[in-house]
């Protein structure tokens, strides 16, 4: 594009600083979402549900923070990380979702993740179809132990 008084180098330097300013809001956003990952882990009551509804302004892109912190997380964490992802909403937490359900040792923290999908399910778009087959699995799992 010939933008007249603009040199080839003004240019680069333009397309430079715009490709720095991007990785600078980004990095924003990681630390944002890894401090309010962190307060979802560490408090209860109306501050780990505020953080929760701030991670899902990140939608997807939140999803992997929340899965590195279940490893972690106290049970009363985990629940909150689950809010976090209730929240988000988005189908990518679907199979994160299904494996909590199916491998958490809490089974509060298993009820939580079952119940998220539940939910999900009761709806037509592809979440919903994806919660019902995680629901499916689920269920095969409970009925691979119960047969022993």
């Amino acid at each position: 594009m010939y933008t007249p008084g603009v040199t080839p180098r003004i240019w680069k330097v333009l397309a430079l600083s715009s490709l720095l300013l991007a990785v600078a809001c980004s990095n924003q956003s990681d630390d944002d979402i890894r401090a309010h990952v962190t307060v979802a882990v560490t408090t209860e009551g109306p501050q780990a549900t505020a953080a929760a509804e701030y991670l899902a302004r990140f939608g997807r892109r939140a999803i992997p923070t929340v899965e590195a912190a279940m490893h972690t997380a106290s049970v009363p964490g985990r629940k909150n990380l689950i809010l976090a992802l209730r929240k988000i909403g988005d189908a990518e937490a679907v199979p994160l979702l299904r494996h909590i359900a199916i491998y958490e040792p809490s089974p509060d923290v298993r009820r939580e993740a079952e119940w998220t999908l539940k939910q999900w399910a009761a709806g037509t778009d592809v979440r919903a179809e994806r919660a019902r087959a995680a629901l499916r699995t689920i269920d095969e799992e409970k009925g691979t132990e119960e047969a022993g």
